[in-house]
């Protein structure tokens, strides 16, 4: 028989695929070939080019492959023998005759083999998940199997059930496996999922008697359930299989009431269908929306908010007179005495002003605006003051500084309120804001909230105001927040965003998909939307920055990674957002990418269980031991068409917010590089792709803090990347005002030449260390002292 050669090409959901061939015949036979074996058991191709080539699928041959394969007539494909560049060839005729179709996995597949210390899982024959190869678990003894294959889910994100085993984590070099789940095994696997559902149901005994654990249960069968449903989108023999796992999805929804229910389940079973919609049926997919607008606050509770609305303006001391007599002069605000019964100033010596609008709300009463001047620690306070309907926000980001002290406050909402942030790239911080106050309705900014002021300086423009009002005169109309949200975007200066539908600097509750991507339900550092399973054991982990890179056993999975260490990780995919934003060196990224918020966090991994489906990296680089990942994704939708997981090892989850942002940062741009996302302005060679890093890192930096402190940190971020000793004033030298004027913050283009330069005087050595062409330099170490074995753990 001839060896085989690989068969490259794209079936109809645009997904890449690798099929083992056989060549039948070349150049002028290769026609004559295909007609005498057309009619013989299997697949066979003719492809045409300016050598044609007849070839035939490799035994046994499975029947979505086949049904892939009917539809490449008159399409490209790549042709790949070993040792050469592929060839282009079009696909002139295909002929499938009558063959033994792979129906079953024929032996139990051990799903998380070569991978030491994880949990044993086992696809059985009939489709069921199990904990060892001999025997298949039913109903609540399921339980243990299916939350781990709920977590073995959550590890990819371009792949289903059509690919059991993407490429190696571990052996990148290696050929992809062709193992799958057949429909006949996925209808197995569907009725253990309903065993295990009906024993761990809301009504039942196991669950009065221990809620969590029950929805542990009933959390991974979903997760198994909504994978089933995705594997339709990549075979189309799952589209039966996938309508009956949608209906247990729906099912569960409206099950999930009552004293032993969890609502947070519930509601991520309606965004998980949600992402599903695209593998949905028509009516599936219109309940589905319906039940997403259900999960948000329609809006405000009017017939709570009696009497006068008064709302706390808490601006940074710059913009705090300069706002107040916008609201005076342009909006016909009136200053009064504070009214006997309003709240007090909760920081000494920052009195309010009391600013009265020239409108009533719906029930007659004044809409009134207590306004001080704030810090980023103060800022918050007015949320724990009942008096108050909502609080404005309007200051500085600091690089994100200071929305890192805001996201410190230890205040308690309460009663209800509305919540408008007003500062450069605010989105970024809207997953940290929604931890600390969950029950609000917060309005967060897109891009940077704009300003202009006059010759002294004085604020007398402010796109802020003009959007606050426009909220409060949406709320005294009794608006929802959709309403409002398309009031306030009235009110909203240009933006480069604009140019894409729906664009809002402000956006609300009533804007699902972006609530959806920067909230964490159950604080595992992985945004709700992208949580393929919803863990209800999360461990609080703190933080140690002194520990940031010695490695150490968390304790449990990563999936239940908590606490500081997961609000590290949201802070770590906001900054990258915030990078992207101000360095002309990332406005290299496709489609204007770099101003869509594409960077989520993605959760934390092990070695035990890396993440699957990560384009880039070195060769052989074993992905579970490095510090960080970034899994970029394209066609992840919206106007940027590309989404980025970022994601951190578990066993360094207790390192520094400031780390993980050094380390994460380095592991996107890398990545970036690697797939061809950042390229040209000088980023072509060794010594510019590490002087942009450099840049990047040292604009990272860039926070109040002691310089010995930073430069620690500069330091061990150097070695952790194998990059030389550089000097971080010197770096930091190359980020001038020139760069601040232009919004520069992370680095330019102009910067990148001026480093370059400047090492080559000052320190010629470390350029030429930047010059290598060892590839490792200026990537991340493997984390030493991972155990080759380790237990696994429930």
């Amino acid at each position: 028989m001839p060896e085989p050669i690989v068969l490259r090409f794209r079936d109809a959901n645009g997904e890449s695929r690798e099929l083992p061939v056989t060549l039948d015949a070349a150049g002028a036979e290769a026609a004559e070939k295909f007609e005498r074996i057309r009619a013989t058991p299997g697949v066979h191709l003719l492809l045409a080019g300016d050598r044609d080539y007849a070839v035939s699928v490799v035994f046994p041959i499975e029947v979505h492959v086949a049904r892939a394969l009917d539809d490449l007539r008159g399409k490209a494909v790549r042709v790949v023998f070993e040792g050469r560049t592929p060839v282009r060839r079009r696909v002139r005729e295909v002929a499938a005759a009558p063959f033994a179709m792979e129906e079953a996995v024929p032996t139990p597949l051990d799903l998380t083999a070569g991978l030491p210390g994880a949990p044993p899982l086992w696809l059985l024959p009939d489709g069921a998940f199990s904990t060892s190869p001999d025997f298949a678990p039913a109903g609540l003894d399921a339980g243990l199997a299916l939350v781990t294959a709920a977590r073995w889910i959550s590890s990819r994100r371009t792949t289903t059930f059509e690919r059991l085993f993407p490429p190696s984590a571990f052996h990148p070099d290696e050929p992809l496996r062709p193992e799958r789940l057949t429909a006949k095994g996925a209808r197995g696997m569907l009725e253990q999922l309903r065993g295990a559902l009906g024993a761990a149901a809301v009504s039942s005994e196991v669950a009065v008697k221990d809620p969590l654990g029950a929805a542990q249960v009933r959390s991974a069968a979903l997760t198994v359930l909504s994978h089933l449903v995705a594997t339709a989108l990549h075979d189309d023999s799952f589209r039966e299989i996938a309508a009956e796992a949608a209906a247990e999805m729906f099912a569960l929804v409206d099950a999930e009431h009552g004293d032993t229910a969890q609502p947070a389940l519930r509601s991520h079973a309606i965004k998980l269908l949600s992402l599903r919609a695209p593998a949905l049926e028509a009516a599936a997919r219109e309940r589905a929306r319906e039940l997403v607008r259900g999960l948000l606050r329609d809006a405000p509770p009017y017939a709570e908010l009696g009497g006068p609305y008064r709302f706390a303006m808490c601006s940074d001391p710059e913009f705090h007179e300069g706002e107040c007599a916008i609201l005076i002069s342009k909006y016909g605000f009136r200053e009064i005495e504070p009214p006997a019964d309003a709240p007090r100033s909760p920081v000494r010596y920052r009195d309010y002003r009391v600013l009265e609008a020239p409108f009533r709300n719906a029930s007659g009463g004044a809409v009134q605006v207590f306004a001080r001047g704030a810090r980023p620690v103060d800022e918050n306070l007015e949320m724990a003051e009942a008096g108050f309907a909502g609080l404005f926000v309007n200051r500085h980001a600091q690089l994100g500084a200071y929305d890192m002290r805001a996201a410190s406050s230890t205040v308690r909402q309460a009663g209800y309120k509305i919540m408008m942030n007003a500062q450069c790239a605010g989105l970024t911080t809207r997953f940290a804001i929604t931890h600390v106050f969950p029950d609000a309705d917060i309005y967060s900014s897109w891009d940077s909230t704009y300003f202009r002021t006059d010759a002294a300086g004085k604020v007398n423009a402010s796109e802020g105001i003009d959007c606050f009002v426009a909220l409060l005169q949406g709320m005294c109309a009794g608006e929802t927040h959709a309403q409002i949200e398309a009031r306030v975007r009235a009110a909203q200066w240009h933006h480069p965003q604009a140019k894409f539908p729906g664009f809002s600097q402000f956006v609300g509750p009533g804007n699902p998909l972006v609530a959806a991507r920067f909230q964490d339900v159950n604080r595992d550092g992985r945004a709700d939307l992208y949580d393929g399973f919803l863990d209800f054991t999360i461990a609080e982990i703190a933080e140690n920055l002194r520990a940031s890179l010695t490695p150490k056993d968390p304790g449990v999975r990563p999936s239940q990674i908590g606490g500081e260490a997961a609000t590290g990780l949201g802070w770590a995919a906001g900054s990258m957002n915030r990078v992207t934003q101000y360095s002309d060196i990332w406005a290299g990224l496709p489609a204007q990418t770099e101003l869509f918020y594409i960077f989520n966090s993605g959760g934390f991994y092990s070695h035990e269980e890396p993440p699957a489906d990560v384009p880039g990296g070195l060769s052989g680089e074993r992905i579970g031991a490095l510090p960080a990942v970034c899994r970029y994704v394209r066609g992840g939708g919206g106007p940027a068409d590309l989404q980025v997981d970022v994601m951190f090892h578990a066993w360094l989850s207790h390192a520094g917010k400031e780390m993980k942002r050094l380390l994460c940062a380095a592991d996107a741009m890398w990545r970036a590089f690697d797939a061809g996302l950042l390229s040209g302005n000088g980023l072509d060679t060794p010594e510019g792709r590490r002087g942009a890093l450099l840049l990047t890192l040292a604009g990272l930096l860039e926070f109040p803090a002691d310089q010995n402190f930073i430069d620690g940190l500069w330091s061990m971020a150097l070695d952790a990347l194998r990059l030389p000793p550089i000097s971080r004033t010197l770096v930091r030298n190359c980020i001038d005002e020139t760069d601040h004027d232009a919004s520069n913050y992370y680095g330019s283009k102009r910067g990148l030449r001026q480093l370059l330069g400047d090492l080559g005087k000052s320190d010629p050595l470390a350029l030429a260390q930047l010059e290598s062409d060892d590839p490792k330099i200026g990537r991340a170490k493997e984390i030493e002292g991972l155990p080759q074995e380790a237990g696994a753990r429930a």
